[in-house]
């Protein structure tokens, strides 16, 4: 799957955007009707006051995310409906010419689709239009092109997993997997599993960590910094830290195994010792880091 970029609409908006909690139950497709990129569309909605809203939109590069997942959207005109209440809405990119850069986006939103349903356990049926909400043609182009193919799109993806419930046996690698937002390249790098590798680059600050396992529950949070601990996070719910602020401390903990974690110093150009111990929401002990001194990368695997 191509790059996810979150550039979640400031909370001061929140009030007009996405009132709401939400239990997500289904994800709902759009086409965009213009030939705007997904950052384009994320930034304006993010900047205007209308109430138009949506969680992704994906075009023929990247998926650019700007709401939370646990915040409802308006899109699907159906008012307090469960399109908007609880519908996660995807905007595809280029629909209004079409053309390779449009084909190029809905397969990209096919993999953002299959991901999503691996990570809500939910199968093909929770795939909703726009058009089961309300009485308009959309997704307009997917829609011309056959929404049975774009389906089938989405099921090739899923491959033999969308049917299997998932293997908890002893014999299951227990897995973390990660990733960091990195201030030099203002991006999230690749996702990393247990300690195959590192998140993050040497001499550049990590701000923000995104996290889940594949199995039972992963909690984390981090120091920003000069500032102080924000809140816990779970999963991949939202991620830990502020963009473009460097962390310097990092926790994190599992419901289902004891995790061990270290940080990579930037000034330093040294890693820490393994750390252990992170037990409580509003506990602080058990952190990785040098208060005052920047991360640039981080470890994770199972104690």
């Amino acid at each position: 799957m191509v790059e996810i970029v979150k550039k979640i609409v400031s909370s001061s908006k929140y009030n007009i955007k996405c009132p709401y909690k939400m239990t997500p139950t289904r994800i709902v497709v759009h086409n965009t009707a213009n030939d705007a990129s997904a950052l384009n569309e994320i930034s304006y909605m993010n900047s205007n006051n209308n109430e138009t809203s949506y969680h992704y939109a994906v075009d023929d590069k990247m998926i650019v995310q700007g709401l939370p997942l646990d915040r409802n959207g308006w899109h699907a005109g159906d008012g307090n409906g469960k399109g908007n209440r609880e519908g996660i809405a995807i905007e595809i990119c280029y629909s209004k010419s079409g053309g390779s850069k449009f084909d190029k986006a809905e397969e990209n939103a096919a993999d953002l689709i299959a991901y999503l349903l691996k990570k809500y356990g939910w199968g093909i049926n929770k795939v909703t239009k726009h058009q089961d909400y309300a009485k308009k043609y959309c997704p307009h182009r997917t829609l011309d092109k056959g929404w049975d193919r774009f389906i089938k799109m989405v099921e090739s993806r899923l491959g033999s997993t969308s049917t299997k419930q998932p293997n908890t046996s002893k014999s299951t690698t227990f897995k973390v997997i990660y990733q960091t937002w990195d201030d030099v390249k203002n991006k999230w790098l690749p996702n990393v599993i247990n300690d195959s590798d590192y998140a993050g680059i040497f001499g550049h600050d990590v701000c923000c960590v995104y996290a889940n396992a594949n199995e039972g529950d992963i909690y984390y949070k981090v120091h920003v910094k000069g500032g102080k601990w924000l809140p816990e996070v779970k999963n991949r719910n939202d991620y830990a830290g502020l963009y473009n602020k460097p962390i310097d401390g990092f926790m994190i903990k599992s419901s289902a195994k004891k995790l061990k974690y270290r940080v990579h110093l930037r000034r330093s150009k040294k890693w820490l010792s393994w750390v252990t111990g992170y037990s409580t929401i509003d506990s602080n002990n058990g952190f990785a880091g040098i208060l005052g001194q920047e991360i640039d990368a981080i470890q994770i695997k199972e104690a």
